[in-house]
């Protein structure tokens, strides 16, 4: 049973039983690219060649998958997509790094390449910044469900390089997300100067939906913002950094004097164009640390120069966007619901079935493809993994390119929830 399955397969009579060691490894072979592989399997044993190390690593999962007995035959894989991702948003609720180490796990198990960890919003701030130690002392503190005189919870520096290397151990990058400058009020709250009311005391927002309550325009926060990212490339060894971008309400910047002022210094129209500037200085800021940054995209703005961006509102792009990350929610937000049944937990409003992760079919031109766990209504690791799987499954198969006849992926989906949930893990409910 293989989730996801191998794009070329060919399988012949016999089997042979199967054990790491005895597994021969031939030289690597560049053509079929870092992370593809090759397996043969015969009587005199299993050859496994590899593009690299990645693709002998997902050799050796794919047949670790089949048990004890691997089936005569060759398969010959590779992945579709350079980006198959996982967002885990620690940031309404924080997840326990034991359980971000479990998920890596998981996503290694399934082929999955990217953990995109969404560690600031409203209602937190979940990484440790050594130069500005209020934004955990109060923005991890508190919060949408948080009790008064909660100690702060977020990850310290040596827990996000443990996480980096346990992750890197299985070729998956981790991703950090810094929100800016919408999404801000856990940051505000710990800095009032960061806001455009600076009189103002703010609480980490403790309710759902988008504040108000944005970064100001001005130098001095701009410099604050650029001091963080100092240290998030420090302890993010990979080449991405998303910097959020999406949902900056502009009232604040429409009503205050002061950030009227600045759109005039800057030759800005409006508050409309200033959430694009402010996304630049951040993009340039990373370019000169030799790192590309994600931003969300957005209906009413363009993408600013030399981002990358990653499309939650629709899977239909233009085909010269190629500096793409499909991550469309009506096909990947694992935190709706998955039928209409009663009797659910609570989730987000709409629906994305089974059936609907598996039809998604991403434009092949793309960079690549992710799903999103956003934890509003998951306060806990089980409830995540209940929304996630058997969900997670079939976004495995779309972000690998191997997607095919659906009836056969409900076959083969059956035996591989068993041992997921022989593991541990909390499944929810398989509804075709």
């Amino acid at each position: 049973m293989i989730i996801p399955r191998p794009r070329e397969l060919a399988v012949l009579g016999g089997s042979v039983a199967f054990h790491p060691d005895l597994v021969r490894l031939a030289p690597p072979d560049a053509s079929l690219g870092e992370e593809g592989y090759r397996l043969q399997v015969g009587p005199a044993g299993i050859v496994l060649t590899a593009g690299g190390p990645a693709g002998r690593f997902y050799g050796l999962r794919t047949l670790s998958q089949f048990g004890a007995a691997v089936p005569y035959g060759t398969i010959e894989d590779r992945p579709r997509f350079g980006w198959r991702g996982v967002m885990l948003d620690v940031a309404r609720h924080f997840m326990p790094k034991a359980f971000v180490l479990r998920l890596i796990d998981l996503l290694a198990e399934h082929k999955l390449n990217v953990l995109h960890l969404h560690l600031t919003d409203d209602q937190g701030w979940r990484l440790e910044i050594e130069r500005y130690p209020r934004l955990t002392g109060v923005g991890a503190r508190g919060g949408a469900s948080s009790a008064a005189g909660d100690e702060p919870r977020f990850y310290t520096r040596e827990d996000v390089r443990e996480i980096v290397a346990y992750a890197a151990e299985r070729f998956v990058t981790v991703v950090p997300e810094i929100e800016m400058p919408g999404h801000a009020q856990a940051a505000i709250a710990a800095y009032p100067e960061l806001g455009n009311h600076p009189s103002r005391r703010l609480e980490v927002w403790s309710g759902w939906g988008i504040s108000e309550h944005v970064l100001n325009l001005e130098d001095s926060t701009i410099a604050f913002c650029q001091d963080v990212l100092d240290e998030v490339v420090e302890l993010f060894p990979g080449p991405y950094v998303h910097v959020g971008g999406d949902e900056c309400p502009p009232a604040e910047w429409e009503r205050s004097p002061r950030a009227l002022r600045r759109l005039a210094e800057l030759g800005l129209s409006g508050p409309s164009e200033a959430c694009r500037w402010f996304i630049g200085r951040m993009a340039e800021h990373l370019s000169r640390h030799g790192r590309r940054p994600i931003c969300w995209d957005e209906p009413d703005r363009e993408p600013t120069p030399g981002t990358t961006v990653m499309v939650w509102r629709d899977e239909d792009v233009l085909p010269d966007r190629t500096d793409i990350i499909l991550a469309p929610h009506t096909r990947t937000y694992l935190d709706y619901y998955s039928s209409d049944a009663p009797g659910q937990p609570p989730a987000q409003p709409g629906i994305v079935t089974l059936a609907d992760a598996y039809g998604f079919t991403p434009d092949p031109g793309v960079r690549g493809v992710q799903c999103q766990l956003w934890t509003e209504y998951m306060p806990t690791p089980e409830q995540v993994e209940y929304m996630a799987f058997p969900r997670l499954c079939a976004f495995a198969e779309v972000a690998w390119g191997s997607p095919g006849d659906y009836p056969d992926f409900l076959r083969r989906l059956d035996p591989h929830l068993a041992r997921l949930a022989a593991r541990g893990v909390r499944v929810g409910p398989l509804i075709p």
